[in-house]
């Protein structure tokens, strides 16, 4: 087995709409699906968005916590925002990922703190699906396997 890239710093649930994230220690992936009891997962199936993976430096960086951004995955150790759309990702022995596109700020993030769209901007982190489902812990390591040639490129936005 390769050597650990980075570490899965917190696994967190999105419960019901505007509801704070829920810290797990462990969560079930399932293929094409996301997380067990998120509801990513359940309003589309197979999407795009099945995660949120964010990089522990952009918690620092914002002045953030695990889960205030919405994301799924905290991991350290890993040059998440540089890595592109279909670069697929070990998350523990068990499940893998694939980063879909980068994550881009919206204007619900205005709600949390005045200014934080414009602030993370390029730190939002990326989504992913999930292509082998299992189950995963925070203290996990993570590994950056190949990259899918067929996976669509998507054009990173510009700062509004």
């Amino acid at each position: 087995m390769d050597t650990p890239s980075g570490t899965i710093r917190a696994l967190l649930l999105a419960q019901e709409r505007g509801t704070p994230m829920k810290r797990v220690p462990e969560a079930e992936a399932v293929e094409g699906r996301g997380f067990v009891g998120d509801r990513h997962g359940k309003k589309k199936p197979h999407g795009k968005r099945q995660l949120l993976l964010l990089d522990e430096a952009s918690h620092g960086a914002l002045g953030m916590t695990p889960g205030e951004l919405k994301e799924n995955v905290v991991l350290a150790g890993v040059p998440l925002e540089a890595l592109p759309a279909g670069q697929r990702l070990a998350l523990g022995a068990e499940v893998v990922v694939e980063i879909t596109e980068p994550c881009v700020p919206c204007s619900k993030l205005e709600r949390i703190r005045p200014g934080l769209l414009k602030d993370s901007w390029g730190q939002r982190g990326q989504l992913a699906r999930v292509l082998r489902g299992g189950l995963v812990r925070e203290g996990d390591g993570v590994r950056l396997l190949d990259v899918n040639p067929d996976a669509p490129r998507p054009i990173r936005p510009k700062l509004p």
